[in-house]
């Protein structure tokens, strides 16, 4: 019998296995770059010295992130484990059991306060401009049209959500009589289903974004945040490729401006942090607004506050501290 080859594995745990699309891809995506560096060597034939010499590679040579390597061999790990499970391999040990790395534990990047002003600022300049018909419209410019790029910042900014599921947002999401939207399984990391409010700073926005939308022809199950149908003034077939370039020239000239770095998930750990550094802080509310299985995932966003902690502090060792005093006192007269 032939030895299996990666993509009959593939094949094969794709088969047993009902991902979605993207997943999918992620997982052709490991594969193939472990096939570059290893050429057709068959899966049973993988030595655990091989991965480690791999992660060596990946991460001394090629500078990858820590995180970028523990996804790859979550991946080929789950493909590896699927194939002995499945008598596809016959071999004892998994070769990539043992090869991750301790990620260290960085800080959530957030917009602080002024360059939050900054953001909303330099669009706003933006559109005034655009609103007076200054500037040259046949030259092309990543924020245009600034209303729709605003709404699509006010969406990140005021839910929290993830650029993916903003993306899967459909017309038949929104409901803005009852002041929520849907964020739907196709989108979800957590592959969950749950609702967020439609606060009163993001409802006319969206409002008008939904109207532009169905003016132009949308219908109740096309995608709400598709920048080529506001682009071409017309309804036409969603291009998943082209709407992430956009996004990404958006983004990328937006931090230029800006003078620092502005992306969609800064925008979430910002409103993750704001709520729970907040006297009022509710951990369960900020749980299921972000759609975080665990806990203890929102609670990275717990941060110390200098000043609260040194008051805190400074009130609970008082009796301590005063004590210390008279006796350092006492101490003195003797002497």
């Amino acid at each position: 019998m032939d030895e299996i080859t990666w993509d009959e594995l593939l094949d094969d745990y794709f088969f047993a296995h009902s991902l979605r699309p993207d997943s999918e891809w992620s997982y052709e995506k490991v594969v193939k770059g472990f096939k570059r560096y290893f050429g057709q060597v068959p899966p049973a034939q993988i030595t655990h010295r091989q991965v480690l010499e791999w992660r060596r590679y990946l991460l001394k040579d090629k500078k990858q992130a820590v995180a970028t390597w523990n996804n790859k061999i979550t991946h080929l790990s789950a493909l590896y484990n699927h194939g002995m499970e499945s008598k596809l391999l016959v071999v004892e040990k998994n070769p990539f059991n043992k090869s991750k790395v301790r990620k260290d534990k960085k800080g959530k990047k957030t917009l602080t306060r002024q360059q939050l002003v900054r953001v909303y600022l330099i669009m706003q300049q933006f559109e005034e401009a655009e609103r007076a018909g200054r500037g040259n419209r046949r030259r092309r410019n990543a924020l245009r049209p600034m209303w729709f790029w605003l709404t699509v910042l006010d969406a990140l900014r005021y839910t929290g959500m993830r650029l993916n599921q903003l993306l899967h947002i459909r017309l038949r999401d929104i409901n803005l009589c009852e002041g929520y939207m849907d964020l739907c399984l196709e989108g979800s990391k957590t592959h969950r289903e749950w609702r967020v409010p439609v606060v009163s700073a993001l409802n006319p926005r969206l409002r008008h974004l939904v109207a532009k939308s169905a003016a132009l022809g949308a219908g109740k199950n096309d995608y709400l945040f598709d920048v080529n149908r506001i682009l071409l003034n017309k309804n036409v077939l969603w291009d998943a490729a082209q709407v992430h370039q956009k996004l990404r020239s958006f983004f990328r000239r937006l931090s230029k401006e800006c003078g620092f770095a502005v992306s969609p998930h800064r925008f979430r750990h910002t409103l993750a942090t704001e709520l729970m550094t907040s006297p009022e802080r509710n951990l369960m509310l900020v749980k299921d607004l972000l759609g975080h299985q665990s806990v203890s995932t929102t609670m990275e966003y717990v941060g110390l506050k200098m000043d609260i902690v040194g008051k805190t502090l400074e009130a609970e060792m008082s009796l301590h501290t005063d004590v210390a005093a008279e006796r350092n006192l006492q101490l003195l007269t003797q002497m």
